[in-house]
């Protein structure tokens, strides 16, 4: 079947030459779908993906029996005894995949949109969590004006409080910074490990591409996921489109698309949100390793090599890889080299120290790679959380997996206008409260699953990464004394010890400018460096979007902001070049046919 496969990937048979050729082989009846529709009634008692997950469907009653039509003979046994007993004796036929599909879509789209939206269970996922979150607010803001009124609290009181917390998480973030830039500079690779190398037998990788609004970029997508070098007879690429995105689905059609890439059009529902089209297209791939491609992403060329070599050569734990993202317009203005400058502290220093500390690591939304039983494991994705992406990191901690980081690169386009900056800051950082509150709905729990040592990462990451934006104008306030402090401020922090804050700030300020330059000192990025000084200004940005997530949360908790792509035109040639981990020991390895 292997063969097939590659002669069809290369163009060489179509899919029905292909089926009706193993029909044959096995001497058994082929049903072409245009010419013989399924029977729809025969599925009333079946559970849908499960039918997908076997690749097959009761198609017709013939001679007292029922026709189970399969693309995929070696389950035949399997599906046929999920069928109950009434639908006995079974006759084996075979269809086209395509045609299997599409016969248990048309029947089953319904429960699989709506599968789509709780896959993940209520206590792990944050479909509560408005009202929760309501109902906490109900009660505490009376107490706290009633508190305050009756001077049981003062304003100084409170002031001081939080400005202590501040400190404290602002101190937490540099050092968790530090920390990973140290690592980053003196750590050395263990001397045991493997190098990794392509297997004899290669996976197939399904790589999921949802897309929203995205025409104007579509053909340049297409070119870039047609230049991944992994044998196209064991890519499977699902382009996933929203149902009413009638100007996307139109330029697909139009388009002439390989074989080995499919269309998947995600019917309309509650919600809609980029983890949903995932869910709902999860049981639909064929892959033993999937991954997920953002609209406007250029991966390098051998980045799924790289992907199953570290896979074959790592253990069944580490079931997540992530690459590294980068910006191929980060010249394009001041916006996208400060955006560039942070994407390279996060992705080359912040994860890989995150990793090496041994937390749990909050994944990037696009160039992550899972085990695809691990994935169905942990129910895929959480459908109603816009950072679906940190938050399936926790989830693969709490179940006790672990994620590898590649030095693989995918360019992205730098969102490099400020109020759409914002609006996609917001919903990132909307996503992170989210994903904190959820978890820490049940905290002992939390700290079972995770352990100690990855619970207090926990803790020390999400708080300092919220409250750097959220409590930010509390540290500014310390700039007041200098201009006239207010006289309840006075009251609640003595010029004393603001000064020494004011001392401690700027030493935190120089230790964070030092990280952004570790960061981009390498060969690519060293344009960036006199930008890592003015980083502040940038950061003062989300302060802007986390208000702006903050309200979002309580009034539109799973709205998702949708980011605009396709409007810079830099030529990816101009785009810092990067070598591929598994160009450096090349394996060649025949393929199993």
């Amino acid at each position: 079947m292997q063969l097939g496969q590659l002669l069809l990937a290369q163009g060489l048979v179509s899919e029905t030459d292909l089926f009706q050729t193993l029909a044959l082989q096995n001497d058994v009846l082929f049903i072409d779908g245009t010419e013989k529709p399924a029977d729809f009634s025969l599925q009333k008692q079946l559970q849908p993906h499960e039918c997908l997950r076997l690749q097959a469907v009761p198609w017709m009653r013939k001679d007292g029996a029922t026709v189970l039509a399969t693309s995929a003979p070696e389950l035949f046994a399997q599906a046929a005894a999920m069928l109950p007993a009434h639908m006995h004796p079974v006759i084996q036929a075979i269809a086209s995949p395509s045609d299997i599909n599409d016969a248990i879509r048309a029947n089953g789209d319904i429960a699989f949109a709506k599968r789509a939206e709780t896959l993940v269970p209520e206590h792990l996922s944050c479909r509560p969590l408005p009202a929760q979150l309501k109902t906490i607010l109900a009660l505490a803001l009376p107490l706290l004006a009633i508190a305050l009124s009756m001077h049981w609290l003062s304003f100084a009181g409170l002031y001081r409080a939080v400005f202590g917390f501040a400190i404290v998480m602002v101190c937490t973030g540099i050092t968790l910074k530090t920390v990973a830039a140290s690592l980053h500079l003196f750590s050395t690779a263990p001397k045991n490990s493997l190098t990794p190398v392509l297997p004899d037998k290669l996976p197939r990788v399904s790589l999921l591409v949802p897309l929203h609004d995205e025409s104007d970029v579509l053909n340049a997508l297409l070119h870039r996921i047609g230049m991944l070098m992994y044998p196209k007879s064991h890519l499977d690429v699902l382009i996933v489109v929203e149902a009413d995105d009638t100007a996307t689905r139109a330029h697909l059609e139009a388009s002439s698309l390989p074989i080995w890439m499919r269309v998947l059009i995600v019917p309309p529902g509650q919600i809609t949100t980029k983890p949903r089209a995932l869910n709902y297209a999860l049981p639909f791939c064929r892959g033993e390793i999937v991954g997920i491609y953002d609209a406007e992403d250029a991966p390098h060329p051998e980045q799924i090599n790289d992907v199953v070599a570290t896979f074959h050569v790592e253990p069944k734990k580490v079931a997540c890889i992530q690459a590294v993202l980068d910006f191929y317009n980060a010249r394009s203005n001041a916006l996208s080299q400060f955006f560039a400058i942070e994407y390279a502290t996060w992705f080359r220093l912040i994860l890989p120290g995150l990793a090496r500390m041994g937390f749990a690591v909050p994944l990037g939304g696009t160039s992550v790679f899972f085990r695809r039983d691990v994935l169905e494991e942990l129910h895929g994705w959480d459908a109603h959380n816009v950072t679906e992406d940190a938050n399936l990191g926790i989830r693969l901690a709490r179940a006790g997996y672990q994620t590898k980081l590649i030095k693989s690169v995918t360019l992205e386009e730098a969102n490099n206008k400020t109020w759409p900056w914002i609006k996609q800051r917001s919903r990132w950082l909307k996503g992170y409260l989210i994903t904190y509150f959820t978890h820490m709905r049940r905290p002992m729990r939390l700290l079972f699953e995770l352990g100690a040592w990855k619970f207090l990462g926990f803790q020390a990451f999400f708080l300092s990464s919220i409250s750097q934006y959220m409590l930010a104008p509390l540290i500014w306030s310390c700039m007041l004394l200098y201009f006239g402090a207010p006289v309840w401020m006075q009251s609640a922090l003595p010029t004393e010890f603001l000064n020494t804050m004011m001392f401690a700030l700027i030493g935190m300020w120089i230790a964070s400018i030092a990280v952004y330059i570790i960061a981009v000192s390498g060969e690519n990025h060293r344009h960036l460096i006199p930008w890592s000084i003015l980083m502040s200004i940038y950061m003062a940005l989300g302060t802007l979007a986390i208000y702006k997530g903050a309200w979002e949360l309580v009034t539109k908790p799973f709205y998702w902001e949708k980011t605009a792509h396709g409007h810079s035109n830099e030529d990816l040639d101009q785009a810092p070049s990067v070598e591929s981990a598994s160009s450096l020991r090349r394996v060649t390895k025949a393929t199993e046919m």
